[in-house]
């Protein structure tokens, strides 16, 4: 019996196959920072969506404020906080859910 190691086609094969993964683990790092990238745009577009159509309505809230008149001048209603249940987009990625 030999004691000098695995022969050199299995250390070619393991360096190949150690690059391989390597070469994997940086894919899936551009691709999750391009999902959290992605998942902030959304986030932030829903949150814009959401402030600008708050008092007047909205797919999710619906339209009956739309129909209201308007206030009084000089009266500004106080703006109240996109809640969680609001969020039907970003509220959808697997990020948001584990936040």
């Amino acid at each position: 019996m030999s004691t000098q190691g695995p022969p050199a086609d299995a250390k070619q094969a393991q360096a190949a196959a150690l690059h391989e993964i390597e070469a994997a683990q940086r894919r899936k790092r551009a691709l999750d920072m391009s999902l959290a990238n992605l998942e902030a745009t959304i986030y932030a577009a829903e949150a814009s969506y959401l402030d600008d159509t708050a008092a007047s309505g909205n797919i999710l809230k619906g339209f009956d404020s739309y129909l209201k008149p308007p206030a009084p001048s000089g009266y500004t209603k106080r703006k109240a906080e996109v809640g969680a249940e609001e969020r039907l987009f970003s509220g959808s990625s697997v990020q948001f859910q584990q936040q």
